[in-house]
């Protein structure tokens, strides 16, 4: 269910500027530690303390409203530590958000429409009233800048009563109460606790299969066996509150950071599911590290957007999903080449680019009698064509060995890349710009890794025969593989970049 569907923010913690579109069911926030993904939740969260009143617009066209008894103006309270820098007076803060039409109808009926028709009665000349709620901090309030129709005390107390926060720290204590406490305080029914204690059976433990006083019941050798609580292991006292407030709560906008947090691979696999089936009826946000929530084979064809973050641009970077719907196993813009076993990993452009290496690969690997073994031993991934420049840093580190290639077009590009990713002041590989495969094997060798371009300009120009590209019926991830089954020989650039990267 979408209910927020656009965010922006300036000067917001610890980042200069994000920018969310396009909002889904299940929106999936990742990148590094400490790049903002749990600042975006906590401003979401912030939304909860929007207020209306007799605020003044910004705007010095929009300001003659406030003399109107039937329009509102809207402020939300931030603290010192929400500001850029934490300086409120040395940058301007704007928060800028688009609710979901249908969502507002459906849940206050005929609102909109009277706020249409009591703005078209008036001459407004501002040019800027729309949809978009845009607010703008003086001192340490934002008020409204423009006039929104989405501007009503109505709208914004729906808003405001949908939003639930799911913090990380819930391992030990939850919202900074004891476990059974939370839940007592949430006078479950009989019925809902019998939901509950489901919940936990099928996800986490199917040894629990009842409670007595917020006290678990787990089945031991065929008996009732009373436990606590806190004696239970990581993924049990992870979601045991958690689930209570998404099962229970009338919120429609969740927001859970880590929800990996104490999960084995197979339960988060199972809360995963879980939360796509309740991203039908609610809108929910997860901000997380772990590659098992960035799984496309589970959540294939479901509303989802994944919002990546870039260290070049410094902000959320929407990744392109139709890239991973073929062959999602070979695109590393969901992190799967970071867990995997294969020690030599070759990352390429595009997914068409995988198959016509992968290709030449097996045709490389026949003058070894080991081919298969030295086969499983390297894979070869994509980094979603244009976007590879912002996947870079998911790249693994040493002892895996690592080697980016890329179309001869891109080499004025991948010089600059390398030289801005020195300057990051962040723990990721280190990358260096490679002129020759002579360099190359150097940089392997000083376990750094390679960003290496063709010297011809795409890979395609190394086939025989040529492809013809004004041809509309040409198709690079179809008919390129097939031209280069039909090769006998191996370009000798290839074949050398291949000799290097598979040298014991």
């Amino acid at each position: 269910m979408i209910i927020i569907r656009n965010l922006e923010v300036n000067n917001y913690r610890n980042f200069k500027h994000a920018k969310l579109e396009n909002l889904k069911d299940l929106n999936i926030l990742i990148g590094p530690n400490n790049c903002g993904k749990t600042n975006i939740l906590c401003l979401i969260d912030k939304l909860r303390t929007l207020m209306t009143g007799n605020y003044q617009y910004l705007c010095d066209k929009c300001v003659s409203l406030n003399s109107n008894s039937n329009f509102r103006g809207i402020s939300v309270n931030f603290s010192s530590n929400d500001f850029y820098l934490k300086d409120a007076s040395k940058f301007k803060t704007t928060l800028k958000f688009l609710l979901n039409r249908e969502f507002i109808e459906n849940s206050i009926p005929g609102v909109l429409n009277k706020q249409k028709e009591l703005l078209e009665k008036l001459n407004i000349q501002c040019q800027n009233i729309d949809d978009t709620i845009l607010m703008e901090n003086k001192s340490n309030i934002l008020f409204g800048k423009h006039f929104s129709p989405l501007i009503h005390d109505d709208i914004i107390e729906e808003l405001k009563r949908n939003i639930l926060y799911c913090p990380e720290e819930r391992l030990e204590r939850y919202k900074q109460k004891e476990f059974v406490t939370y839940i007592r305080e949430q006078n479950l029914r009989g019925s809902q606790k019998r939901r509950w204690i489901n919940f936990i059976n099928k996800i986490v433990d199917k040894k629990i299969n009842d409670e007595k006083y917020e006290t678990l019941i787990r089945k031991i050798d065929g008996k009732d066996f009373e436990t606590s609580i806190s004696e239970q292991d990581s993924g049990v006292r992870s979601l045991i509150c958690l689930a209570v407030d998404i099962l229970f709560s009338d919120s429609k906008i969740v927001l859970i950071d880590e929800p990996e947090l104490g999960l084995n691979p197979f339960v988060k696999q199972e809360f995963l599911k879980f939360l796509i089936e309740e991203s039908k009826q609610k809108q929910i946000f997860i901000a997380t590290h772990d590659p098992t929530f960035i799984n496309p084979v589970i959540w294939a064809n479901k509303n989802v957007n994944v919002f990546f973050f870039s260290l070049l641009e410094n902000d959320f970077c929407r990744i392109n999903l139709a890239e991973s719907k073929e062959d999602p196993d070979t695109f590393a813009g969901y992190m799967p080449h970071t867990i995997s076993l294969k020690g030599t990993h070759i990352y390429v452009e595009g997914s068409s680019d995988v198959y016509i290496f992968q290709i030449f690969l097996l045709k490389y690997l026949n003058k070894y009698e080991d081919w298969i073994e030295r086969w499983n031993k390297i894979g070869i991934y994509h980094l979603a064509g244009d976007f590879w420049s912002h996947l870079l840093y998911t790249v693994p580190n040493y002892p895996y060995k690592c080697l980016i290639i890329l179309d001869g077009d891109k080499r004025p590009r991948a010089k600059e890349i390398c030289e801005k990713l020195e300057t990051i002041e962040i723990h990721i590989p280190k990358f260096i710009f490679c002129e020759t495969i002579e360099e190359i094997k150097n940089a392997l060798k000083n376990h750094t890794h390679p960003i290496y371009c063709l010297q011809k300009n795409r890979i395609e120009d190394y086939l025989e025969p040529k492809p013809k590209y004004e041809n509309i019926n040409y198709d690079k991830k179809r008919d390129g593989p097939k031209i280069v089954e039909k090769m006998n020989i191996i370009p000798e650039e290839i074949s050398k970049i291949f000799e290097i990267v598979l040298k014991k």
